[in-house]
């Protein structure tokens, strides 16, 4: 059974360790019938298989969009670059055991986690990509100091005349070095963020684009959604929902905390904090529930450890969170 603090047993394991092997040896008589034998055993056993059973139930249910039907057509080859599939489950009357419906043979295991292939057209137009937890320092040709955020794509142009980079995943943290005949623009998104010398940060995480800035002065264009904002020290911008630029205000000391490995966070939607611990956790996070948009949070999270930083915030906001395998989570809130 899953203990309180929400981790699996060893029994819950080798119940999906049960599931991989039958997946992985659909027609294998010997297989079932071990794993028949090994089910009628103890009532144990049985309980954890449901327990197996609902996991993959969980997971269908937060991706229904990539299931497979059992009699969908197989196909040569690889799955498309944006889909992987996941089991579905059929209900047997003596077992509840499984007949899952995979493409290509893809295994299990790896079907228990939604997994998005690399985005080719993505690394085609990046110039500098990260993986999950790696921030990376770089130092362009007119001097310009960046550092870029966790599975974060960068982008960027540096001549005689222009200066830009455009932040194509992620969030980036810039320090611009001073050139009043060349400005320095940043594009993300729906938004342009001209500077000629200071330090701010675009953050690409949600729909639309928002700035922090730490030093300086830079203004924000968003295509077709108002004015121009100036904003200076302490001062954000990013777009409210009804479309238009709404300000804000920050600690100037606290704009781009990720770089030093901290998450500081005031009044914000759960599922903004979780979609902003993501990029750091090295494993695939399955986040669902009710509570997503309306529970609040507040606090300050150590990026360089997301496991304890995301076990602190469900212990702290009563968010249940799942350990399925160390790479695997499921994140429940009500």
């Amino acid at each position: 059974m899953i203990s309180e603090d929400g981790n699996m047993s060893a029994l819950d394991r080798e119940a999906l360790d049960w599931l991989v092997r039958l997946d992985d040896q659909p027609g294998d008589e010997a297989v079932h019938a071990a794993f028949e034998a090994w089910l009628e055993s103890s009532p144990a056993h049985r309980a954890s298989w449901e327990t197996a059973l609902d996991l993959a139930s969980e997971v269908e249910t937060a991706f229904p969009s990539v299931m497979v039907q059992d009699n969908a057509p197989a196909r040569d080859g690889a799955l498309s670059n944006d889909v992987i599939a996941l089991p579905l489950r059929e209900k047997r009357a003596r077992s509840r055991g499984p007949r899952w419906g995979l493409v290509g043979g893809l295994g299990l295991a790896a079907c228990l986690c939604l997994a998005v292939a690399p985005d080719v057209a993505l690394h085609l137009r990046a110039q500098e990509m990260t993986g999950a937890g790696e921030v990376r320092s770089l130092v362009l040709d007119d001097g310009t100091q960046v550092k870029l955020a966790p599975d974060s794509a960068l982008s960027f142009a540096i001549d005689g005349k222009t200066r830009s980079a455009r932040l194509l995943r992620g969030r980036a943290y810039f320090d611009v070095a001073h050139d009043t005949a060349r400005p320095f623009r940043v594009m993300a998104e729906d938004a342009v963020v001209t500077v000629l010398g200071t330090a701010f940060e675009v953050d690409g995480l949600s729909d639309n684009a928002s700035v922090a800035v730490r030093r300086g002065i830079v203004a924000v264009d968003y295509a077709g959604h108002g004015p121009r904002t100036v904003l200076h020290r302490g001062e954000t911008v990013s777009l409210a929902a009804g479309g238009q630029p709404e300000r804000g205000m920050v600690r100037a000391e606290r704009v781009a905390g990720w770089v030093e490995g901290r998450m500081f966070v005031k009044d914000r939607p759960v599922g903004e904090v979780l979609d902003a611990l993501r990029p750091w956790y090295g494993g695939c996070m399955i986040v669902r529930g009710p509570g997503l948009a309306t529970r609040r949070v507040t606090g300050i999270y150590d990026l360089r450890d997301p496991n304890a930083a995301l076990s602190a915030l469900g212990k702290a906001h009563s968010i249940r969170v799942r350990a399925i395998t160390p790479w695997l989570k499921i994140v429940t809130v009500q």
